[in-house]
């Protein structure tokens, strides 16, 4: 692939980890190819907080494959003549550059990751012990399995490359996996990188608690309902390190970086701010206001009865006497808000579908109590659904709003086949074709890459 021809890794100014925020937040001084060796522990760190940045760039979590889960979604409008249009209205090109920048962001994050989960554990430095190379390498694996999940939810089997790649020219030829075999390999570097890393409470660091997080997200895609139980409850369990707080916009408004809310996060700077504040935000606030919430979202958000405190995730401005709406989530200036990779009030959502799927719809053990605690933080009256298929709409349409402006909506649709009925309900005029359910292969990487064949149905677009 092209994007793996130059891979760039940030070079700091650090050379140890003096403390966890000083190892994502310190100033790049200039960029090397992967091609540099790792050779002492400052290099080893080095690379590995090159795979964080890459993680964190503007065509991955930093805003390219965010919106890819909440353009399509039903609830966006486009505001300009180009970009996100197709998207939004769910007509998914294999030309679209929005496509191709997120696949080409995530395989630049997962050659990084192998990078340093081939080199480290050979370095001979007496600074970097064994329990240090376990932990960074265990990072490494388990960001590599978090990119490949979102591949793989977002095309289906992709191809699965496991050795450092820097050119075109040493790279192998490497056909599709299936789906089934990419999740497994997600599987398999989270029971790796669980056996490496440490049980501690990081919110912007991998630990084994960010691996039990990604577990149960598999799990609730793979419908392994059981697992997905028990691994949100092992967080979940951690009540004095991860809440639900109150009010609603007490994780991320204010000061509040890094709140118990969140179990894993990113952190952007002055130097490498987010790009999902300018696009979202109003000119009057610095933005450039290229997409928002469409009128029949701000008005669910505005609903008291089935929003409640998440009202705080739009903003309004009034222009000319009209009141202008944007999504507020991402608000500061510079744009140094976190993006948010696993929040709480997820897993308890997680465990409430697990446990409905399971038929436990308890109130006080099961379902219905996950959901009502997400609710309750939300400030609105616990759910009056009773029957499975009632929690589980019900619980469909709490992540609906509860993550507004996360990269879930689209998925979530997509995985439950819900997709086509719930969006042509919304809008006559959208139309969602049965493929549709996975994004086309970019046909940049396509041409590019001659081993990599398109998702079905998209040969024509």
């Amino acid at each position: 692939m092209k994007n793996l021809k130059y891979i760039i890794v940030l070079l700091t100014a650090a050379s140890t980890f003096i403390s966890c925020k000083k190892f994502l937040t310190i100033d790049p001084i200039n960029a090397v190819s992967d091609e540099n060796p790792i050779f002492d522990k400052t290099s080893s760190e080095t690379a590995l907080r090159g795979v964080y940045r890459q993680l964190a760039s503007s065509g991955y979590y930093g805003e390219g494959y965010v919106t890819l889960g909440y353009f399509p979604s039903g609830d966006i409008k486009n505001l300009t003549t180009g970009g996100a249009a197709n998207l939004v209205n769910v007509n998914f090109r294999a030309d679209d550059t929005n496509f191709n920048t997120a696949w080409s962001a995530i395989y630049i994050t997962i050659n990084r990751a192998n990078n340093v989960i081939s080199k480290v554990p050979k370095v001979q430095d007496p600074l970097l012990t064994q329990q240090l190379k376990d932990q960074y390498v265990g990072e490494a694996k388990f960001i590599r399995a978090l990119a490949y999940f979102d591949l793989a939810r977002a095309w289906g089997g992709v191809q699965i490359v496991l050795e450092p790649t820097t050119s075109l020219e040493n790279r192998r030829e490497v056909k599709r996996s299936t789906l089934d075999e990419t999740y497994a390999q997600v599987l398999k570097d989270l029971e790796d990188a669980e056996q490496l890393l440490p049980s501690t409470l990081n919110r912007i660091r991998a630990t084994k608690r960010t691996v039990w997080a990604l577990r149960a997200r598999l799990h609730l895609y793979k419908k392994e309902w059981a697992l997905a139980e028990e691994y949100a409850t092992k967080l979940i369990n951690l009540s004095t390190d991860y809440t639900l707080i109150k009010p609603y916009s007490a994780w991320f408004a204010g000061n509040a970086v890094g709140t118990s809310e969140s179990v894993f996060e990113l952190e952007y700077s002055a130097i490498n701010p987010s790009a999902i504040r300018a696009q979202m935000q109003h000119p009057t606030n610095g933005g450039t206001y290229r997409y928002a919430p469409n009128d029949r979202f701000v008005q669910l958000l505005n609903n008291p009865n089935i929003s409640g405190g998440r009202k705080a995730l739009i903003g309004s401005v009034t222009q000319g006497g009209t009141t202008i709406w944007f999504g507020n989530l991402y608000y500061r200036l510079p744009a140094t808000d976190p993006a948010y990779i696993f929040r709480i009030a997820e897993l308890y959502l997680i465990r409430a579908e697990a446990r409905a799927h399971l038929d436990n719809l308890s109130a006080t053990t099961g379902a219905l109590f996950d959901l009502n605690k997400v609710r309750e933080r939300a400030e609105i009256l616990p759910s009056t659904a009773v029957t499975q298929a009632d929690i589980l709409l019900a619980i469909e349409n709490e992540r609906r709003v509860e993550f507004a402006f996360e990269a879930h909506r689209w998925f979530d649709l997509a995985r439950t086949g819900r997709a086509k009925a719930v969006l042509e309900a919304l809008d006559q005029n959208t139309h969602v074709e049965d493929y549709e359910y996975l994004f086309p292969i970019p046909i940049t990487q396509i041409q590019l890459d001659h081993s990599l064949d398109p998702n079905p149905g998209y040969s024509g677009k």
